[in-house]
């Protein structure tokens, strides 16, 4: 298994992995994701050349990191790639305060608690999510 950073991924990549693991909602527009993801911090772990993991995050590279996807194909699952996936990702951004990943996700709530992530049960807060409202951006 090959672990590195990329700057991003083909649609065909986006389509097979996000569509593996039933994350349908970013195959809705997949040249967005593609961008999305080109302008994230993506670490990949590949079997030869084949994609079949990653983890991306949002950061001001001091403060906060935000870890917006983490995923594995589920014939690679429970390998550990994962583990490593997030510990190379936690060893890249180990000059920021803090990482943060917010999951519903029951199976990712044992995952990041055994990597050492501690749920912040004093945090009170509702996420807010504001829907796209322009088909392009202006600039």
């Amino acid at each position: 298994m090959e672990y590195r950073f990329e700057q991003g991924l083909t649609i065909h990549e986006i389509t097979a992995l996000y569509g593996a693991v039933g994350w349908q909602h970013y195959l809705q527009d997949a040249a967005e994701t593609a961008r999305g993801i080109a302008n994230s911090t993506l670490l990949t772990a590949r079997d030869g050349e084949k994609l079949v993991g990653l983890i991306r995050g949002l950061s001001d590279m001091h403060t906060v990191v935000f870890i917006q996807d983490l995923l594995v194909l589920p014939e690679y699952q429970h390998q550990g790639i994962g583990r490593e996936l997030l510990g190379e990702f936690d060893d890249y951004f180990k000059q920021v305060s803090r990482i943060v990943a917010l999951c519903n996700d029951p199976a990712l709530h044992d995952f990041y608690t055994a990597a050492g992530f501690e749920p912040d049960t004093q945090a009170d807060f509702t996420a807010y999510v504001r829907p796209r409202r322009l088909l392009e951006p202006k600039y």
